[in-house]
């Protein structure tokens, strides 16, 4: 089994109040460039140059980011912070370096809160991977982590949903952690 088949297969989903989300570690297909925020200062550096897209607010420590975005299932990036009903929206962060390497493995974390824009928690994930704690990931998986969200139903007047995320190294001091916005359409 490859190791991006074994990260898959390691992938959570959750259905909970009509939510649902799933994490993947490893390449999406690469995307056009629209967007450069950069910094100067110390907190700031892991983001210079760093590419980020609809209107995600990220913060990052002890690693440099490349790239952040939000994407469809096939890996394009979205346009527009939409998705339909049962449709995944995947927010990808894909690092240029940062994480521990310890005999060849990152061990990462990963979670993920969604609410509503009346403030109702849907999902709280705070450790996606804890099962894969003893096992890691290949240096290049751990370069890109995709986390997605999937509205399968959504209340009466609810169309808006705001998403926290955070990942972080296990091993050493590296995280990245952000949050956008997103709406259901028809």
């Amino acid at each position: 089994m490859t190791t991006i088949t074994k990260i898959y297969a390691l992938a959570i989903s959750i259905a909970l109040a009509g939510c649902q989300y799933s994490c993947n570690v490893g390449e999406k297909k690469e995307n056009k460039e629209n967007v450069v925020k950069s910094g100067s200062d110390k907190e700031n550096a892991a983001l210079s140059g760093t590419i980020i897209k609809n209107d995600i607010d990220v913060e990052a420590k002890d690693v440099k980011v490349k790239e952040v975005y939000l994407a469809n299932a096939d890996g394009m990036p979205l346009e527009k912070n939409e998705a339909k009903l049962n449709e995944k929206i995947f927010v990808v962060i894909k690092l240029d370096t940062g994480w521990t390497k310890i005999n060849g493995k990152s061990y990462v974390g990963a979670g993920e809160r969604i609410s509503t824009s009346a403030g109702a928690v849907v999902v709280d994930a705070e450790d996606i991977f804890k099962d894969n704690e003893a096992e890691g990931f290949s240096p290049k998986d751990a370069g890109v982590i995709s986390l997605s969200a999937v509205i399968t139903r959504k209340a009466e007047g609810i169309d808006n949903y705001a998403v926290q995320f955070k990942t972080w190294d296990k091993k050493g001091t590296g995280e990245v952690k952000g949050k956008y916005k997103f709406k259901i359409v028809e």
